[in-house]
């Protein structure tokens, strides 16, 4: 996969792959949780990302320069099979570690568009994985209690 993206329309479609793994993920993590709060914390999750998706896809149709290209190879974590995972804790610090991968992704996203709107979009989607991280941290310190 690519990982280099001097366009605007290549930092879009990236983050729009993003958003389609990350909801994957926590769709797959909602069927596998026995517990019924951390199964409907997965679906909400799930949800929102599909909402960060179809924001994507409506700025995808503006035009935007880059300041300059951007190596994206960092934020591609998300190619991981659920299964793999051996307990909650490591599901857990696996989505910790994704939504800071996607806070991060979207600040440098942010810091290298030239349009006002489009740096906007950035920066909440960026806020939005914060409020993702903190929710899952949040159950995480619940279920060590």
């Amino acid at each position: 996969m690519k990982m280099w993206f001097d366009s605007y329309k290549g930092i879009i479609e990236f983050a729009i792959g993003h958003e389609v793994k990350a909801y994957q993920l926590y769709t797959d993590l909602s069927k596998m949780m026995l517990y019924p709060e951390i199964r409907e914390l997965c679906q909400e999750l799930a949800n929102e990302e599909l909402q960060h998706k179809v924001e994507l896809e409506k700025a995808s149709a503006k035009r935007c320069e880059l300041v300059s290209p951007v190596n994206l190879s960092k934020y591609n974590i998300l190619d991981s099979d659920v299964n793999i995972f051996k307990n909650r804790i490591e599901i857990f610090s696996f989505a910790i570690k994704k939504e800071q991968a996607s806070i991060q992704l979207y600040q440098n996203l942010a810091a290298i568009v030239k349009n006002e709107a489009s740096r906007q979009m950035f920066q909440w989607l960026a806020q939005e994985e914060l409020k993702h991280k903190q929710q899952v941290g949040l159950e995480y310190n619940n279920y060590l209690k």
